[in-house]
């Protein structure tokens, strides 16, 4: 049998367990009534303990509650500790029932399904005491909304607060059905051995189990409509190039050139601000434009700070032109501080004319063949044809092109992901030939450098399949592929997969609103955690750092480069459905910020309830002529 992990899966297997316990074949036989136990124990092979202990969401949310919520969550996890070691010792009996007398199996199944603060009916409903009420508005849905709020504690545990309610739920239905199954099993086992009837009393449990069931699932539901299934990442310790971000370069960079080579004629007689877009036409006589490498592209929206200045150059190997500029006037670009190069004096001059040759600081777009600024725009999609769904998404860059790269795993019953795997995008050259721009990849530029944030969800019964970049206008846009599937047996519909996007532009009746960067620095500069700042149907541009504060060299946002894979596609056990995707900013007032991708986690809601257990039981004269063994 292949487990299932939601309460509905879990309910329908117990189901069929409870039914077995109860069979003809079943009850003249009590080996084989170990066996159906101990596969219904390979079924659940959980330690409940472990479900709390060893998930570190759970252990945020008794460290984050306080007073009541904090006391009821403690006394929530000893009630699952007690009904777990119940659990225990039954099924160290049930596995050596050929070597221990029938008494003591009666015995222990007596105390079992007695009514005591220590046994499991008394377990049973202290636990529905505090489960209602954890459910609430005032209780872990409440702490789920902190979780949300504190973008570190999503970041780190890559969990969303959506998920953390449901494996809440899933707790404690495990719990439920494991206690349930335990006192049928005992009702059973005291029936075979001549100590009663007990049909009413299994009846009475199967009674009891409906009714706390029923009022649970409609309390998780209710919480897990509310939650948000939104997860991301958030700053690392330690910002690493290549490794949590990369950068566009060279898209708008600070450069710094004499007006006399920025026109044909080699003449002084415009000021800066005349060359609002022009060209390098040369370098006269040798000065400073020898000293450093010339812009190959368009040159744009020139200034003039002051005539002289100091010119700290980067290195050679650096993507950035100069570590900072001094003005004479006292103005300066960028950090200044100690130059491992040395600097350069530069000076603008008159000449004979009694025209002044300034030199202006301008915005240079380099030429492609030395920036790294492509987007893909090729799909990355899950092997559907084999069942496979996305389980997890990552910008990254290759060479001088972003890609859009998934992690992938197959989807079985009930919503059940096995691990998850990266599928590695594929890396191309945009000098390649057969390689087309508009088909295969996009150029940022000046007048193409908007990318569009959006949170995109698919329809109820659909899961995440794909996702890419598509231009639309000058628009850089994001979409996902939407493939709906049978929920019970896990089968994806390939044919009716579909692409959703949010095709918004300027020229809609609400156009898309832009998130404004205010003087933006390098982001990994920020002294504090930069957190989500901008909104679905947004657009950002990128654009040149601050003059003042990094002299123009960078190219901002940055982009996040870190996996955004759900906590479950890490472990062995499964993965974590997705149903949506999308892009957002990151960042602060003064920061350039970042560009990550982030995920939707699978709305679980609708799965959520509650089946009664079977209650047909065996008629008595069917067990009238069996005789139990005793030892």
């Amino acid at each position: 049998m292949v487990a299932s992990n939601d309460e509905e899966g879990i309910l329908k297997d117990a189901e069929q367990f409870v039914s077995e316990y109860y069979s003809y074949e079943a009850t003249q036989n009590p080996m084989l009534i170990a066996k159906y136990h101990e596969n219904y124990m390979k079924y659940t092979e959980e330690n409940l303990e472990d479900l709390i202990t060893k998930n570190p969401a759970l252990e945020v949310l008794m460290t984050r509650a306080q007073g009541l919520l904090q006391i009821r969550l403690l006394q929530w996890a000893d009630v699952i500790g007690h009904i777990a070691m119940v659990d225990h010792q039954l099924t160290k009996y049930t596995k050596s029932m050929a070597d221990i007398t029938s008494d003591t199996l009666v015995d222990y199944a007596q105390w079992l399904v007695s009514y005591d603060h220590t046994t499991i009916p008394g377990l049973l409903d202290e636990l529905h005491k505090l489960v209602v009420p954890l459910f609430t508005s005032q209780g872990v849905l409440q702490l789920a909304y902190q979780f949300s709020e504190e973008d570190s504690d999503v970041c780190d545990l890559q969990m969303s607060p959506h998920q953390l309610i449901y494996d809440m739920y899933n707790t404690i239905a495990l719990t439920e059905i494991k206690g349930y199954a335990m006192m049928q099993f005992s009702w059973m086992l005291l029936r075979i051995y001549g100590r009663g009837n007990f049909t009413q009393e299994a009846s009475l449990t199967r009674q009891r189990y409906s009714e706390r069931t029923g009022q649970t699932a409609s309390a998780a539901r209710a919480a897990l409509a509310m939650a948000k299934r939104d997860l991301y990442r958030c700053d690392p310790p330690v910002h690493t190039s290549g490794v949590t971000y990369a950068e566009v370069t060279r898209l708008l960079q600070g450069y710094v050139e004499n007006e006399v080579d920025l026109n044909g004629d080699g003449t002084c007689k415009e000021n800066c601000a005349f060359y609002t877009l022009t060209e390098n036409h040369g370098c006269y006589k040798e000065q400073f434009c020898s000293k450093q490498d010339k812009c190959n592209g368009r040159i744009i929206d020139c200034q003039y700070v002051d005539s002289d200045m100091w010119v700290c150059p980067a290195s050679y190997s650096s993507q950035r032109r100069y570590e900072w500029i001094e003005y004479e006037n006292g103005r300066t670009l960028g950090r200044v501080g100690s130059c491992r190069l040395g600097t350069t004096k530069v000076d603008s001059w008159w000449r004979w004319t009694l025209t002044h040759c300034s030199y202006c600081f301008c915005l240079c777009e380099d030429d492609a063949s030395v920036a790294e600024r492509f987007f893909s725009l090729r799909e990355a999609l899950a092997d559907i044809k084999n069942n496979k769904v996305v389980t997890g998404i990552r910008l990254v860059k290759h060479g001088k092109v972003f890609h859009i790269q998934i992690y992938q795993g197959k989807l079985v019953e009930r919503g059940f992901v096995e691990s998850s795997e990266e599928v590695v995008a594929q890396a191309f050259d945009p000098t390649q030939p057969g390689i087309i721009e508009g088909v295969d990849y996009h150029t940022l530029s000046y007048e193409k450098r908007a990318i569009d944030l959006d949170e995109l969800d698919s329809p109820a019964g659909h899961v995440l399949t794909g996702a890419r970049f598509r231009m639309i206008g000058a628009h850089l846009h994001f979409e996902i592929r939407s493939t709906p599937f049978n929920y019970t047996t896990g089968k994806l519909s390939p044919d009716r997969s579909q692409w959703i996007s949010n095709d918004n532009t300027e020229g809609s009746y609400t156009p898309r609103s832009r998130l404004e960067l205010h003087k933006p620095d390098i982001p990994t500069r920020a002294h504090t955690s930069l957190r989500i700042d901008s909104q679905h149907d947004q657009y950002i541009e990128f654009t040149h750092s601050d003059f003042d504060a990094d002299a123009a060299q960078s190219t901002v946002p940055f982009v996040d480069i870190q996996p955004v894979v759900p906590s479950k596609a890490l472990n062995t056990k499964g993965a974590t459905l997705i149903s949506g995707a999308g892009l957002y900013h990151r960042g602060a007032r003064g920061s350039g910020g970042f560009i990550g991708a982030k995920l939707i986690t699978y709305d679980y809601s609708r799965h959520v309830k509650a089946e009664p257990p079977p209650s047909e039981f065996v008629d008595e004269a069917e067990t009238t002529e069996f005789v139990p063994i005793v030892n």
